[in-house]
Formats: C-alpha cells, structure tokens, sequence
C-alpha cells in the first residue's frame, strides 16, 4: 500500500514554513511557560506555608521560612517556563530531538502531577497548586499530540534535509581554485579570462585570437 504521508523533499534555500499542527504546539508550549510563573508564585505561598507553619515554633522562624519557600517557588517556575521556552524555540526551528525531549519532560511532568495530587489529598491549601499543575499538564499534553502529527513528522523530515543540504552543499557561485603550474610550461588560459594580445605564440601552442597561424617548425628552403 503506497505511503499516505510521503516524506517532503527540501527544494530550495528558502526556510520552512511550519505546518499548522507545529504552530498550535507551539501556541501550547508558550502558554504552558507562562502558567508555569503562576505555579512557582502560587506554589510559593500556599502548599509550602502550610508545612511550614505546622513546623515553626516563632513568628520569626515562620517568617523566614516564608520568604524561602515563596523564594523557591519562583526559582521552579521561572526553571519550568525556561524550559519551555527553549522546546518552543527548537521546535518551531524544525529540530527533531526537541520533540523527543519534550516527551521526556512531558513524562516527568506526569510524575509531578501525581506528586501534586497527592499534597493536594494531605493538604486543603495545595488544591490551588495541583489544579493549575493540571492545567499546565494538559496543555503539554495537547502540544505534545500536535508535535507527533503526520505533518509534523513531515516538518521534522524535511528541516533535517534542509540543514543537512546546507551543511554539505558549497556556497554558490563557486569559483575553482586554480592549482600550481608545472615548471616549465606556460600558464593555462583561465575560464572568463580574455584572450591575451601581443604575445608571441609558444612553440607548438596554437596561435591566439587576432594572431596570424605559424608553422609548428623552421621553414625549409625550396630545392
């Protein structure tokens, strides 16, 4: 059965255009990266006071950890949006392992999710944290179907092509390199280079352009 998504060739210099799958991933991973701000900010002052608080035995000691668990939360979000950041970036640039990569995140993130499911079951205040890490899950979900399209397989084949192309293929307009001379011998005539006028013709090289024929040897005298 002939292949119903036939792998695209790269045609030309021109850069390529992502599919429309590509760009919702993409639309997906951009908005998981600013939810992931809003998870380190929120995370940082619900679900680790409320540890902290049980823990604490003065008002200093709370506020202290306070600040560093509010600390902590901002340094994962901002670590978390970084990171998605950067899958967006390659993978809208059409580079294969980004996607893979991203599956591998994305799995981890899984675990993060049960993670949070089970603070949220052990503490009241961690629900806010786990319903925002639920919706961050599905919008890496939703970009991680998109990237795993036929057509963004396409897209992923064909970016490779191209930089593979670009990779081994000399630049144009290429000019050869014109190589030493043997000693001994007139330099050879360059191609795109005019005829040179003036110049006696060599012994036993054809004449020049303009230049009367010569005989190859001395002329003998008639008998």
């Amino acid at each position: 059965m002939a292949n119903q998504y036939p792998q695209p060739a790269w045609s030309g210099p021109g850069p390529l255009t992502p599919p429309e799958a590509v760009k919702r991933a993409v639309v997906f991973i951009f908005s998981a990266a600013a939810l992931a701000i809003v998870y380190g900010v929120v995370d940082g002052l619900t679900a680790h006071n409320t540890v902290f608080y049980s823990y604490s035995s003065s008002p200093s000691g709370t506020t202290v950890h306070q600040a560093n668990s509010l600390a902590s939360g901002i340094v994962a979000g901002i670590i978390q949006c970084l990171l998605w950041l950067w899958m967006a970036w390659k993978v809208k640039a059409g580079r294969g392992w980004a996607r893979v990569l991203s599956t591998v995140f994305f799995g981890i993130f899984c675990v993060g999710l049960l993670v949070g499911l089970i603070g949220a079951v052990a503490h009241s205040d961690a629900i806010l944290v786990f319903l925002i890490t639920l919706v961050e899950w599905g919008l890496g979900l939703a970009a991680i179907l998109a990237l795993w399209r036929p057509e963004s397989t396409q897209f992923f084949a064909a970016a490779r092509q191209a930089k593979l192309a670009t990779a081994y293929v000399p630049p144009y307009p290429s000019v050869p390199y014109p190589g030493q001379q043997a000693p001994g011998y007139p330099p050879s005539q360059q191609y795109g280079q005019p005829p040179q006028y003036g110049q006696p013709p060599q012994y036993g090289q054809p004449p020049q352009y303009g230049q009367s024929p010569q005989d190859a040897g001395p002329q003998q005298p008639p008998s």
